[in-house]
């Protein structure tokens, strides 16, 4: 990995992201207090390979990944938070991040983190265990998602794929892609399962079909680091 970009509005802590991340091993690493400052500074096509974000300070996350994907098409994104809030969590990958850590991550974490995402996987705090571990005590193991317990929602069969991949962290456009449909087919269903659900967003409903179980089939895993080592956990 050779060009990161580290991202936030406190200076000292960009700073010391940059002292860090160089002392790793990373060979180009700059920074800057916003994203108009950085696609300025930018010079001919270059691109960096990862943005780390300090999501303090970010207003609207779903706009400022748009910007990113329309400025560096290819970059992914890692989001850094003080604490695990499931909310602002769900709305990184929700809007197509690759990353979310806690700054209480040691060094060795961060920079196997950001190596994971290089080759492509997502990362979550090891804190987020703890919470998967408490949604899945709450929920009937024992009955299938598409069972009676669901039954009373009128939900679909194809409204309750779009559930899953919805609490898998997928946009619409993934969501699209997976169930190969149009995205506008998407929305149609998503507004229909808020319906239902008497949810009023997406993150709702998605927190609502992870205390049910209506997760995906193990068919690939999820990376989670954590203060001193890596943690795997099917999904």
């Amino acid at each position: 990995m050779s060009h990161l970009a580290v991202l936030g509005t406190r200076p000292l802590l960009r700073a010391a992201l940059v002292s860090l991340l160089e002392s790793l091993g990373f060979e180009r690493v700059e920074e800057a207090p916003t994203l108009n400052v950085l696609m300025q500074r930018a010079t001919g096509d270059s691109r960096p390979e990862i943005i780390l974000i300090n999501v303090s300070g970010v207003g609207d996350i779903a706009r400022l990944m748009e910007e990113i994907n329309a400025w560096a098409p290819n970059t992914k994104v890692v989001f850094l938070s003080t604490d695990l809030d499931l909310k602002l969590l769900s709305s990184c990958f929700a809007a197509g991040a690759s990353g979310y850590l806690l700054e209480n991550l040691s060094s060795e974490a961060l920079q196997k983190s950001l190596t994971l995402v290089s080759a492509g996987e997502k990362v979550f705090p090891s804190e987020l265990a703890a919470v998967i571990s408490d949604l899945a005590v709450e929920r009937d193991t024992s009955s299938d998602p598409a069972s009676a317990d669901l039954q009373g929602f009128d939900l679909s069969a194809r409204e309750i794929w779009i559930l899953r991949l919805l609490a898998d962290g997928q946009s619409n456009k993934l969501i699209a892609s997976t169930l190969h449909i149009a995205e506008s087919t998407v929305k149609l269903h998503l507004r229909n399962i808020l319906r239902k659900l008497h949810a009023t967003n997406r993150t709702q409903a998605a927190l609502w079909a992870l205390r049910r179980g209506v997760v995906l089939a193990n068919t690939d895993t999820t990376v989670v680091p954590g203060r001193t080592s890596d943690t795997v956990f099917d999904r």
